[in-house]
């Protein structure tokens, strides 16, 4: 009997001890569980997450938003997807307390092979096309591949960035806070899209409509679109003892007056224009949306230095806003007449576009003096400029004698610097001589 006891009292022991292994192992495992919940912020549905998507003019953009999350005891594990352009570094995560932020190997640098830039060194700058950056920089400059020691470099000026495409980038945000619900508040820079402005002109009215052109857009859906006139200043500053650093300028938005669709508003040294409702891109599309209208000032005129004569237009901004560097579509009502390229126009500033050619006006370049006398030269030139033109004209003449002394003109020129400048008017069929004589001595 005693013996059964004992024998049952060890068994009763053990089963004891078996019980209490296994109640702290549910215990262990319940706070592990804990420790390391996992939450899904996706969208989960394909889309991207945006609430404030501002695209630059150099193909970086801007995006923020905000999302809902609830987190248990101990630590969480937030997880959530960017698009594969996401420039990692400057990916921010607030209104939780963040213990680490933990993305995939699917993400870029932030300056990447085929973006241009600008590099300063002890002796210069060189712009062109990124190549490679290991012991030298390798920078593609007018078709040439230049090599730039590190050493020389004190900074590198990202002007514009090639779209990245590749899987998303997985990001784990490992937060401590106490349980409950917060908004989560994400921003970050990222590769593309990029947008242009399309200039309408009708020589006709003068009047003015601006369309902005969005290419390889993500997916996104239900946000506010803020385009901006200029790039951000992204720089990298070369320091031996430490890897380089990105300065980067995030915008604040601010709304005003509404043109079109738009609200154009400056900020800093930036040019805004914030779309007035929320709109959806797809992946793998070209988007177009008026941006604004107005009127603007121009002045024609025929212009020759050499080659061809230009039949050209001094276009003065009278809108509301500067005119973003992007291409211009001349027309006469409906018919289109030419293009050029616009660079940044200020308001009331004034800029130059060549509309086309102007083949019905000749000038005909002849020289008729040339002395060289081992360092001294002395050259005649003589213009005929010829109007096959039914119609009066005006044409502005320009020759550049490259720091010379002028030694005469008929008729006189106007000389700023070295250029010397003729206005001549023309009637149909009329023919005019300029001749100028100038010397190195």
């Amino acid at each position: 009997m005693n013996n059964f006891m004992h024998i049952s009292a060890r068994k009763a022991l053990a089963l004891l001890c078996v019980l209490a292994v296994c109640t702290v192992g549910v215990v262990f495992a319940a706070s592990v569980l804990q420790q390391t919940n996992s939450i899904n912020a996706s969208t989960g549905t394909g889309d991207n997450a945006a609430d404030v998507v501002t695209v630059y003019g150099n193909g970086v953009t801007f995006i923020q938003y905000a999302q809902t999350v609830t987190v248990g005891n101990g630590n969480n594990n937030i997880q959530f997807y960017l698009p594969s352009g996401a420039l990692t570094d400057t990916l921010t995560v607030s209104g939780i307390d963040v213990l680490q932020i933990t993305t995939s190997n699917a993400n870029y640098p932030l300056i990447n092979s085929g973006d241009t830039i600008t590099v300063t060194t002890q002796d210069g700058e060189y712009t062109g096309k990124f190549i490679d950056w290991n012991t030298m920089l390798l920078l593609e400059v007018n078709n040439a591949t230049i090599m730039i020691p590190t050493a020389s470099i004190t900074k590198i000026t990202l002007n514009e960035v090639v779209q990245i495409q590749g899987p998303n980038i997985l990001v784990n945000v490992t937060t401590d806070s106490a349980p409950g619900t917060y908004q989560m508040n994400v921003t970050y820079l990222m590769r593309g899209p990029q947008w242009n402005p399309t200039y309408l002109v009708d020589l006709d009215t003068s009047q003015l409509q601006c369309w902005a052109t969005i290419q390889n857009v993500e997916n996104w859906n239900n946000f506010n679109l803020i385009l901006v006139s200029g790039g951000p200043h992204i720089i990298y500053y070369y320091d031996p003892t430490i890897e380089a650093n990105a300065y980067i300028h995030e915008p604040s938005i601010t709304a005003s007056e509404i043109a079109f669709g738009f609200s154009p508003t400056t900020t800093d040294e930036y040019h805004e224009y914030r779309y007035n409702s929320k709109v959806s891109f797809q992946a793998g599309t070209t988007i177009k949306i008026p941006l604004f209208n107005g009127t603007v000032g121009l002045r024609q005129e025929y212009y020759w230095s050499s080659g061809d004569v230009q039949n050209r237009y001094h276009l003065n901004d009278t809108t509301s806003q500067p005119l973003a560097t992007g291409n211009v579509e001349f027309y006469r009502g409906n018919v289109w007449i030419g293009e050029d390229a616009l660079s940044y126009t200020p308001v009331n500033a004034e800029s130059i576009l060549v509309v086309s050619s102007a083949p019905d006006i000749k000038v005909i370049s002849t020289v008729t003096k040339s002395v060289t006398q081992g360092n001294y030269w002395d050259q005649g030139i003589n213009l005929t400029v010829t109007n096959y033109k039914t119609t009066n004209i005006q044409i502005l003449i320009q020759q550049d004698i490259y720091g010379s002394n002028l030694v005469t003109s008929t008729p006189q020129a106007t000389i700023v610097g070295s250029t010397l400048s003729w206005i001549i008017n023309l009637g149909p069929s009329e023919t005019t001589t300029i001749y100028y004589e100038y010397q190195n001595n």
